[in-house]
């Protein structure tokens, strides 16, 4: 059973394989063909850009990480210091 799923995943990757590598094959000759100096600024321009979506991405897992650490705390203390999630368990059950 998992080798089929395996060789679905394979089978699956391959359009996606070829799709990926044209579009850097392309990127690649349109890099080569331009002067040096407007390919370095191509490059720094994308790598400005891959930063950026780095941080905001990293500011997104921090701002879930807090979430989540504070609603555990809190459902943490309602679950120790109170019963009412024992009453609703009660009702629910």
């Amino acid at each position: 059973m998992h080798q089929v799923s395996f060789l679905k995943t394979l089978a699956l990757m391959d359009p996606v394989n070829n799709f990926f590598e044209s579009l850097i094959d392309d990127i690649t000759f349109y890099l080569e063909n331009i002067a040096p100096w407007a390919a370095g600024l191509v490059l720094l321009g994308v790598a400005i850009l891959l930063l950026i979506g780095f941080f905001v991405v990293l500011k997104k897992f921090i701002k879930a990480f807090i979430v989540l650490g504070v609603l555990g705390g809190a459902v943490y203390i309602i679950y120790t210091k109170t019963d009412i999630l024992n009453d609703i368990l009660k009702v629910i059950l």
